[in-house]
């Protein structure tokens, strides 16, 4: 053996690869790894993309209320007027247009030049009793997990001597006027445009990773959003019957319809406070919880004769969850996001 090397150029003399290796079982590790950094960095391109859109949306909600703040200084009828529920529910949803829609509509373009996002599904359902069978189910669910976990949430606020705040909280809907506002401000307009960015914008692209993984990643990136520990822990639960109703059905419009009435539900609650008092708000909702209950049963019923298999597309292969995570949240623009959303969280908590 000369100067060390084998016939294949290979440094020893006594292998016919490297690291003992097999030459195909060494082509294939490479040719494998390649392919997991492409996805890696796919993967990472959409949460920089999504990282960079919550800070925006952060900037332009923090800057429109500074501005509002100023304008007030000098004219201070303006802060009078804001101080009224009207113009409180109209600015929420210009502010939602200009802080939510536009950032990560501006984001989505992007990511279609880049060809890593995918096409909103506002079509027709894969199978329309399926989805209407669907969202009657998830009504119940979403309405009764939210009391729940708000119920479980005030035990432990009370324990820890803490208060969860909430700007949802502060709305008085007195009179037809503030009601029908509150229906467009806080049921209408979240329910289109949320969907259209978490389940559409956000979760889309992801799901060439694994249907799974979109459903779960999305759902904890819209909860996460709301920046308050009132939103956060019940939304989690909300955005997982969310995703999972967009993707089983084929469509946003399904995921639009459970969330314009699991908003509807709160406007009830607080304009029937508002209007007829706390009695009649109990009344309201347990008038609405049997409702909901039964058209959950009728739902359920529908599904069982169905026999309707939902198929969920595992994607990708090549990374494992904790890989997907860490690709899609260990990044700049990303670790930023998360920094500005805790600090707000954690600023909605009065110790």
């Amino acid at each position: 053996m000369d100067n060390n090397f084998n016939q294949n150029g290979q440094f020893g003399g006594w292998s016919s690869s490297p690291y003992g290796y097999g030459t195909e079982m060494y082509n294939e590790y490479i040719i494998k790894k390649a392919q997991k950094d492409e996805k890696k960095q796919e993967l990472k391109k959409i949460g920089r993309k999504c990282g960079l859109a919550v800070i925006l949306y952060v900037i332009i909600s923090y800057g429109f209320s500074f501005l509002l703040m100023l304008i007030s200084w000098g004219f201070p009828s303006v802060s009078k007027l804001y101080l009224e529920t009207t113009a409180m529910l109209a600015f929420d949803v210009v502010i939602t247009f200009f802080s939510i829609l536009i950032p990560f509509f501006i984001i989505h373009l992007t990511m279609k030049k880049n060809k890593t996002a995918n096409i909103l599904p506002f079509g027709t359902t894969y199978n329309r009793e399926f989805a209407i069978s669907l969202v009657m189910v998830f009504i119940p669910i979403m309405v009764m997990s939210a009391l729940a976990i708000n119920s479980i949430s005030a035990v432990i606020q009370d324990y820890l001597g803490i208060e969860f705040t909430s700007a949802v909280g502060d709305i008085k809907l007195n009179g037809f006027k503030e009601i029908f506002l509150g229906v467009i401000s806080v049921a209408v307009v979240p329910a289109i445009v949320e969907e259209t960015v978490i389940r559409g914008i956000v979760m889309q692209p992801l799901r060439k990773f694994g249907d799974k993984f979109a459903i779960i990643a999305s759902a904890v990136f819209f909860a996460c959003m709301h920046g308050n520990m009132v939103q956060i822990p019940y939304t989690v639960i909300g955005g997982l019957l969310l995703g999972y109703l967009a993707v089983a059905t084929g469509s946003l419009w399904p995921s639009v319809i459970l969330h314009f009435v699991n908003n509807l539900y709160s406007v009830v609650v607080i304009a029937t406070n508002d209007n007829l008092g706390e009695n009649a708000s109990v009344l309201a909702v347990i008038l609405m919880l049997i409702c909901f209950t039964v058209i959950g049963v009728i739902g359920l019923i529908r599904l069982i004769k169905l026999k309707y298999k939902v198929t969920m597309a595992e994607g990708s292969k090549l990374l494992t969850m904790s890989e997907k995570i860490s690709a899609f949240v260990k990044n700049g623009p990303m670790i930023v996001a998360i920094i500005m959303i805790t600090v707000i969280t954690i600023s909605n908590i009065n110790f």
